[in-house]
């Protein structure tokens, strides 16, 4: 629950790999150590990001810095065998390319190639042909709270006739006045909890809804901003996602079972997510 509570804006920064490496599947943590391999595509990157890790469990004190490895060899590949290779930056933990190094298509397929610790991963993705067109919102005064307190509800317009995964994220930027002409800015997450997720299967263009809320300070200057971001996302990528929610939200209550996140990395002991998305944005002052 506190790591996810702007998974978009971790989507386009790759947060979540940057500073995630454990692997809920316990059973086979037991039995092996794990290459974890994640990486996401989208048209609207401005880089290419894949990270290398071991894994590690839960209960772990390791550093995330120490299971990274850093001498992999990444490299992206499209339909027409265009390719490019991913380099090592230790201000990232990720391993990056400039995303005018290999154009992202809506509709088109890419494969991941990894050589880590002698041995070779593989995966490919789809990315999702369409964004979502339409992002409405609703701010408001939560009721009984205190007046600092917002709701939002965020309304996106369905993609027609196909299954589809989203997932929601905002934030809300206010400016404070720190005397002499100078102002600082501070970022609160809008707090969707499990409504960050939902997906249009079984109720095929219907709305689409999700509703959170969060504080705005009565120390602030007016006009706040307000981003909103929504990805359309392959299923295993909304999976993956969603599992990891579920087990952060439920970390420490005794009779949660965890959610095995699920995985397409081929390779011995290989495990994680390469996936596509695209993704939608609106940005407003209120």
């Amino acid at each position: 629950m506190k790591y996810f509570q702007n998974i978009i804006l971790i989507i386009l920064s790759i947060c979540l790999v940057s500073c995630e490496t454990s692997v809920d599947a316990s059973d086979l943590l037991e039995k092996q150590q794990l290459i974890v391999i994640n990486g996401y595509l989208s048209p609207q990157d401005t880089a290419l990001k894949v990270q290398v890790s071991r894994s590690k469990s839960r209960a772990s004190s390791t550093n995330v810095k120490d299971m990274v490895i850093k001498d992999a060899t990444v490299v992206i590949t499209d339909e027409e065998k265009n390719e490019v290779a991913l380099t090592y930056m230790d201000t990232s933990l990720n391993y990056e390319a400039p995303a005018s190094g290999l154009t992202i298509t809506p509709g088109k397929k890419y494969f991941l190639k990894v050589t880590a610790l002698g041995k070779e991963y593989k995966a490919s993705c789809t990315i999702p042909t369409e964004s979502v067109q339409r992002i409405e919102k609703d701010i408001k005064i939560k009721e009984d709270e205190f007046s600092g307190n917002r709701s939002l509800k965020v309304t996106i317009g369905d993609i027609k006739d196909q299954n589809n995964f989203y997932i929601i994220g905002a934030v809300v930027t206010q400016s404070f006045d720190n005397g002499g002409g100078t102002t600082s800015n501070g970022v609160e997450n809008v707090n969707f909890e499990f409504r960050q997720f939902a997906t249009d299967v079984s109720r095929e263009n219907s709305v689409i809804t999700a509703d959170g809320f969060f504080n705005l300070s009565a120390n602030a200057l007016p006009n706040p901003k307000l981003k909103i971001q929504v990805a359309n996302a392959e299923k295993i990528l909304y999976e993956a996602f969603r599992a990891t929610y579920l087990n952060d939200f439920n970390d420490g209550d005794p009779f949660a079972e965890s959610v095995i996140a699920p995985t397409n990395i081929e390779g011995e002991n290989g495990f994680g997510v390469f996936a596509g998305y695209q993704l939608a944005e609106v940005e407003e002052t209120f």
